[in-house]
């Protein structure tokens, strides 16, 4: 006779989540409450598991940070899964995600003391495979911020899909453009209103 197999019921959380603060966040870290080893990132308020990165994907972002560090104009530079503090959110607690890549204003030594922040950030790039649907959700917390432009590099289907015209904090927040780009297509990279150069989409895939 064959077994059969049932799956545990699930589990019913005792009471509403608990949701730290950005400053609770930064306290543990500065006390080593949190460190690397503990692989986790402020979104939304909770502690989320990062998810592993697999050598397609750190490929993908590699390639992408070289090909935009030799088109930025001066003022500019490129970090690589770097935190970008967003205070306060769609769910009214803040986030401080680790993208895969970020253009951000000024130089390194700007950010000795805290993390850029929208006004500072122009560009976010996530890389995504298995992480494709949570990546297009993320973008959630890059519209009510204001970021102005935000890529993902598809892996799945190896196109990139360019979000821009953020709403803002609104009930729904959201990108107003998306436009996909495939293999052969190049991509304008605009930075404070202007173009700086365009990045062809077989230089972001690995």
């Amino acid at each position: 006779m064959m077994a059969t197999v049932t799956s545990p019921p699930p589990v019913a959380l005792p009471g509403p989540l608990y949701r730290l603060s950005l400053d609770l966040y930064h306290r543990m870290a500065a006390l080593g409450l949190l460190t690397p080893a503990d692989r986790v990132v402020l979104l939304d308020g909770l502690l989320v598991k990062k998810m592993t990165k697999g050598p397609r994907l750190a490929t993908s972002a590699q390639k992408s940070v070289k090909t935009l560090e030799a088109i930025l104009p001066a003022g500019w530079h490129v970090r690589k899964e770097d935190p970008v503090t967003l205070r306060d959110g769609p769910t009214g607690a803040s986030s401080e995600p680790e993208p895969d890549v970020a253009v951000v204003r000024g130089a390194l030594g700007n950010y000795t003391a805290c993390h850029p922040g929208p006004a500072e950030t122009e560009l976010i790039i996530e890389v995504a495979d298995s992480s494709l649907a949570v990546d297009r959700l993320a973008l959630r917390r890059y519209a009510w911020a204001s970021i102005p432009c935000v890529w993902i590099v598809n892996l799945v289907d190896e196109v990139v899909e360019v979000y821009s015209r953020p709403s803002g904090p609104c009930d729904d927040p959201g990108y107003a453009d998306r436009t996909v780009f495939g293999p052969g297509d190049s991509i304008a990279v605009t930075i404070d209103g202007t173009t700086c150069g365009r990045v062809a989409v077989t230089d972001l895939l690995p």
